[in-house]
């Protein structure tokens, strides 16, 4: 007899206004499944897990739960039911503790007083029955990012969920807390729980996945034979076209006599005793896990932390890093790893993002005044050539999609002129096509001279664009490696034996 499906989703649509955001989606969970979603931003991804947790009533189809039809629920009763969403972006109380947060809404009373006791004993158990080992009563804060992911789908187990939505739960994560994460969800799902997983990274979606499903212009594709599915077959079915993966040559690579910039002895917070050199026209991976030295690192080329000791010295002159636009103005850009807080302005337009930053330089006129025609010819321009998908350049930065948005923060930067472009993550969290046509303008620039610093924790993106790199452990540089024939097995080895002080 075949068991019923846990999550039965029968030709569900979606139209807001004049946009059909998905139409005919079909798909069906068993308990102790994990069945993956891919597609670019905007393909139909959040539309369809939000019909399923409840947020959006469908404009037509069924979802069905343990054969019950959802139809007149709303979050709230599907929760009860056992469908949980957990959220891209942290969505736990940070300054309550472990407990309280596990009980959240739920705590247990005696005398018509929390018993704060029974809490932390409960909660000590269910920590421990689900392998997280920290103490009930610390703070939320002072968690690690894995253990906090763990919470919130420790949480979410709590409440009874028998399906968890993960949205890009790998955000931010290095390789070994995506791995430690991975074995979390394996043993949940070992007990029956199914998962929906949300994840740009391919590699990701193969290593965890039972089933896949790819959502292109809110159209669902299964995919069919699992154990045949590959990287290059899921990024077309992913963009509806071949999708070519950018690839540095080892001929591009430059040599010792290119040197552009010379860093000697540099300190700052999380910084001690750098000495390195950058080449021009060189790709810099920069490696090293949260608090190694690696983003600190970045961070000081830009002037965002204060230079303590040593020297920074670009084409012979001495560069003082005071600020960012002190940075800009000596041709450094930095790309953040956050893009929400540190990236797009969010009341601004397309043009406004792209422009701001060379408003004290190329586009400044006599007396103050900003060349606004030239403003929105470069914007112009850079939509262009970055495709950005919009239908202006007036349009709301929040109108486009996160693929998007980077790539007109990427464009900003590129518009002040750079020599040296620090990336810091520069590829998080957006769809495969973005990523591999800004992957392709940083090839194209560095090929012209401009130099690149290239930091990610995806190794297999690394290893395709980087000319050498850089292990950082404890605010210092430890290993320098031409990028020459590594694998990603040898990358995360050396990585650990670093961090080992092997």
């Amino acid at each position: 007899m075949t068991q019923q499906p846990l999550l039965q989703v029968h030709n569900v649509s979606k139209i807001f206004g004049a946009t059909r955001a998905l139409s005919d989606a079909n798909l069906e969970i068993h308990a102790g499944q994990i069945h993956s979603l891919l597609g670019r931003n905007g393909a139909g991804k959040s539309t369809l897990v939000n019909i399923i947790a409840g947020i959006y009533p469908p404009s037509d189809g069924a979802v069905l739960f343990e054969g019950q039809d959802l139809r007149t629920l709303n979050i709230f009763s599907r929760q009860e039911l056992g469908i949980r969403l957990v959220p891209q972006h942290e969505n736990s109380f940070p300054h309550l503790t472990v407990a309280e947060n596990i009980f959240t809404g739920l705590l247990p009373t005696r005398h018509g007083l929390v018993d704060w006791k029974e809490i932390n004993r409960i909660a000590a158990e269910e920590l421990g029955a689900y392998g997280l080992h920290v103490d009930p009563r610390a703070k939320v804060s002072e968690l690690s990012s894995i253990d906090a992911r763990k919470l919130n789908i420790i949480r979410a187990m709590h409440s009874g969920a028998k399906l968890i939505i993960l949205d890009e739960p790998t955000t931010a994560l290095t390789n070994r807390e995506r791995a430690e994460l991975f074995e979390f969800v394996r043993d949940l799902r070992a007990m029956g729980t199914a998962f929906i997983f949300i994840s740009h990274y391919l590699g990701e979606v193969l290593e965890l996945s039972d089933s896949i499903s790819v959502l292109r212009d809110g159209r669902m594709y299964p995919v069919e034979n699992r154990a045949e599915a590959t990287e290059a077959r899921l990024a077309t079915l992913v963009a509806g076209e071949d999708v070519e993966l950018s690839q540095r040559h080892r001929d591009e690579a430059p040599g010792p006599e290119a040197t552009y910039v010379v860093v000697h002895g540099l300190a700052s917070e999380g910084l001690q005793d750098v000495s390195i050199d950058i080449r021009r026209g060189e790709i810099l991976g920069v490696i090293g896990f949260p608090g190694s030295g690696a983003r600190e690192f970045c961070r000081t080329l830009f002037g965002i932390s204060k230079v303590t000791a040593g020297s920074i010295v670009a084409d012979g002159k001495e560069l003082h890093l005071s600020s960012p636009a002190e940075a800009i103005r000596q041709g450094i850009a930095y790309i953040s790893f956050d893009r929400h807080r540190e990236g797009i302005m969010p009341t601004f337009d397309v043009n406004e993002n792209i422009g701001i930053s060379s408003q004290a330089g190329k586009l400044r006129r006599a007396f103050g005044f900003i060349d606004l025609a030239l403003q929105k010819s470069l914007s112009n321009q850079y939509r262009d050539a970055l495709k950005i998908r919009t239908n202006s350049i007036d349009d709301d930065i929040n109108s486009l999609s996160g693929g998007n948005q980077q790539k007109v923060i990427v464009s900003r930067l590129l518009n002040t002129d750079p020599r040296l472009l620090i990336l810091d993550e520069p590829t998080v969290g957006i769809d495969i096509k973005s990523r591999e046509e800004i992957i392709g303008t940083v090839l194209e620039l560095t090929r012209g001279g401009m130099s690149a610093i290239y930091l990610t924790n995806d190794y297999e993106e690394l290893l395709r664009v980087a000319d050498r790199l850089v292990f950082f452990d404890e605010g210092r540089i430890v290993t320098v490696l031409d990028n020459e024939g590594i694998t990603i097995e040898q990358l995360t080895a050396i990585r650990d034996r670093a961090k080992e002080g092997v």
